[in-house]
């Protein structure tokens, strides 16, 4: 993987932040502790942010009630939630590409928070929907609550090459996803059915055994394939399908091994394929500040729970 360094917070309501206070800003080479400016501009000074913010960080993500307002089994391992937000938080905000949240139930303690993506955000009714994969303890406790979640967020870092999905303007897509991969589909089908693309949808129930994503794609006009991984390892499916829709763009929603093989079919086709994936790093706190999402590059220690970059072919 190749890094160029840009922070997913930048021009964001959240910026500066933490990592700005503790001389830790991932683009700052200022806000690093280095005397000279070298932040390869792109028209947003975080330092001169930081300054007239009193030399503070700026807006803090807050945790919100978020009441249940549906809740859905559908498979031993499966549970799918509506759940509709409480003032100030609104849905709008959580409605872009790779979003995801830090939810727990409503009595457990800060230490049983654990990131969620987003599927899907209802504006006219305030509402978010999440796909809960029943896991550990954590994810144990969040499928027994029946009243309510706190729910911090939103944070945006939840896909990598998240400009291929923004960019992309009538071009021929295809969406894989695998598992509980499956729940980071909708919010990217939807912006590329903005940008008036042509989406074809790759599904596998794998582990949840159940395609949590797909009646939600169909309401969209997505055409919609099932596929099981050992389809992937042979490459065969992905190869034809690439050649026969004359695909762009791909997104791979799912595990690393899902990516390697979506990668490797890329390379196979020769094609210039626009690649995006989910990011699959561990998260803890969001915020870069703990250190369990920090992954080595060269001499680097990049920070992906913050890190924008693309998954390189």
């Amino acid at each position: 993987m190749v890094f160029t360094c840009k922070c997913i917070d930048a021009l964001s309501p959240y910026c500066p932040c933490y990592l700005a206070e503790t001389q830790n800003c991932l683009v700052c080479s200022v806000l690093q502790g280095k005397d000279t400016c070298d932040c390869n501009w792109q028209g947003f000074c975080i330092y001169q942010e930081y300054i007239w913010n009193g030399k503070k960080k700026k807006n803090f993500r807050k945790t919100v009630e978020a009441k249940i307002a549906e809740k859905k089994a559908f498979s031993d391992n499966l549970v799918v939630f509506k759940v509709i937000l409480t003032l100030p938080a609104l849905s709008r905000d959580f409605s872009q590409p790779g979003t995801y949240v830090f939810l727990k139930s409503f009595d457990s303690p800060t230490y049983f928070e654990v990131p969620i993506c987003v599927m899907d955000a209802n504006e006219d009714e305030n509402s978010l929907s999440f796909a809960v994969q029943i896991i550990g303890p954590k994810t144990k406790s969040l499928v027994q609550e029946n009243t309510a979640f706190l729910l911090r967020g939103p944070y945006y870092n939840g896909v990598l090459g998240l400009k291929y999905i923004k960019g992309a303007k009538n071009k021929k897509c295809l969406l894989i996803g695998g598992g509980i991969g499956q729940a980071s589909l909708v919010l990217i089908a939807k912006a590329l059915v903005r940008g008036k693309n042509e989406i074809t949808a790759l599904l596998d129930s794998g582990a949840i055994n159940y395609n949590p994503a797909e009646d939600y794609l169909k309401n969209l006009d997505v055409a919609i394939r099932l596929f099981a991984k050992q389809d992937l390892v042979l490459g065969d499916l992905l190869l034809n399908l690439i050649e026969e829709k004359n695909i762009e763009m791909i997104y791979s929603g799912g595990s690393d091994m899902q990516h390697d093989f979506v990668k490797s079919a890329i390379v196979r086709s020769g094609r210039k394929i626009d690649f995006a994936v989910s990011n699959n790093v561990q998260m803890c706190c969001g915020e870069g500040i703990c250190g369990s999402c920090v992954v080595v590059l060269g001499s680097e220690k990049i920070k992906f729970c913050k890190a924008q970059t693309e998954y390189m072919i």
